[in-house]
């Protein structure tokens, strides 16, 4: 009974305590700050004009380069060209020494009509001394063997009344046999003969006398290309072969002797330029070909001149730098000007270029917190007009910009942006 009682004086006096909290939790949730609600705010929105610009900067280069090499071996004559001189086309740039081109002609010429010969030889071989020389032995051939047989016949006639010998009439008959031999054998020389001019022997002598007519015909036509001329307008980059050290040309002096083939001059073709740029891989795929560029430079000011992207290199530029990132060539192919001339623009000189990789007329673009989320699905609240309906909107979310981001499947009107009330 006392432990009971104790019990219940313990439960009684906490009764007070019990009741002090509550009214202290009640005063707490009047004393502590609410959380305010965010404050919802409508902004307009209507259709606009998107571009998204990239600038790159590159070298002015020609729209075309070509090397004029050394039709044949020779040796250079005096010249008066020197790198960075400007010629026009058709211009004479080089003359060429062809002493050593008349030789090899004159070698052609030799062969192409010792090969007509032979060709001649076999066009008329019906009637040439092989064939008549095997036609004579033939005829000989037959008329001894005709001769033969008028005495063996004789013969064979008195041998058979017993006025010859049987020795006698033996050889004569066998005299006889041997010259069938030789008429046989005459007359299969004179079939291989008649064959001879017929056979493989003239195709070959026919092709032999083509080929050397073609020879000869090309070393002429080289005799003419004895003094090289300017293909296009341009430049003049360098004068000789490169030198395999640094890869740089190296002089072109009277009296050098040039292999075929040799580069003798490199030429600019100046009608048209083009800037090469490299750009990284996290922004090659968003150029495409033929997007339109806009072109400025220092030394040039004042100037503006349009392009296009004319190239776009599949293959990285060699780069030893260990973990730099890969980088793609751009070529900007330029526009000629109205006026047809580039005037001030020259080889090398830095250009500015602007790019438009994305363009959109009839563009939305919204604050980002006026976007919500709800799973994969984006919408915003939308209302036409201030005292309008409010009306929850999918949208799909595009460029991303400073201003806020591209939305479609908007239209012009107003939308919420949820602004938090700054805490006291």
């Amino acid at each position: 009974m006392k432990t009971f009682d104790r019990f219940k004086v313990l439960k009684g006096g906490c009764k007070p305590v019990l009741a002090g909290g509550v009214v202290l939790s009640a005063a707490l949730l009047f004393l502590l700050p609410v959380a305010p609600e965010p404050a919802v705010a409508w902004v307009a929105v209507s259709s606009q004009q998107l571009e998204h610009e990239i600038g790159l900067v590159g070298k002015i280069e020609p729209i075309e380069t070509a090397l004029v090499t050394a039709p044949f071996e020779a040796v250079a004559l005096a010249n008066k060209l020197s790198p960075g001189l400007q010629v026009e086309q058709g211009q004479a740039l080089l003359s060429l020494d062809t002493a050593l081109l008349e030789i090899k002609i004159r070698d052609a010429l030799a062969s192409k009509l010792r090969m007509q010969q032979v060709v001649e030889l076999y066009r008329a071989w019906s009637t040439g001394p092989e064939v008549r020389q095997a036609r004579q032995m033939l005829r000989i051939a037959e008329l001894s063997m005709q001769t033969l047989d008028v005495e063996f016949a004789q013969v064979e006639a008195l041998y058979q009344k017993g006025i010859v010998a049987r020795n006698e009439r033996d050889a004569l008959k066998q005299q006889r046999s041997q010259q069938l031999l030789e008429l046989k054998a005459a007359q299969a020389q004179l079939k291989d003969v008649l064959a001879a001019g017929t056979g493989e022997a003239r195709t070959i002598a026919a092709m032999e006398y083509q080929n050397a007519s073609v020879a000869h015909e090309q070393l002429n036509a080289l005799l003419e290309k004895k003094t090289l001329h300017a293909p296009f307008s341009g430049v003049v980059l360098a004068l000789g072969a490169p030198q395999l050290a640094a890869g740089e040309a190296g002089t072109l002096h009277q009296g050098t002797l040039f292999a075929k083939g040799q580069q003798l001059i490199k030429l600019a073709n100046t009608s048209g330029f083009k800037v090469v740029s490299l750009v990284a891989e996290s922004d090659v795929n968003k150029f495409v070909l033929n997007q339109k560029v806009t072109i400025s430079g220092d030394g040039f000011k004042g100037r503006k001149l349009s392009g296009y992207v004319s190239a776009i290199s599949q293959l990285a530029v060699a780069d030893e730098s260990a973990g730099s990132a890969a980088r793609f060539a751009i070529t900007v192919t330029v526009n000629s000007p109205e006026s047809g001339e580039f005037m001030d623009v020259r080889l090398g000189m830095s250009a500015h270029m602007t790019i438009v990789t994305y363009r959109n007329d009839n563009s939305y673009i919204i604050p980002h917190a006026a976007v919500e989320q709800a799973g994969n699905t984006s919408f915003v609240q939308h209302r036409e007009s201030l005292d309008g309906p409010v009306m929850q909107r999918e949208v799909t979310i595009g460029q991303s910009t400073a201003e806020g981001v591209e939305v479609f499947g908007l239209e012009s009107g107003f939308v919420s942006v949820k602004t938090p009330t700054p805490t006291l």
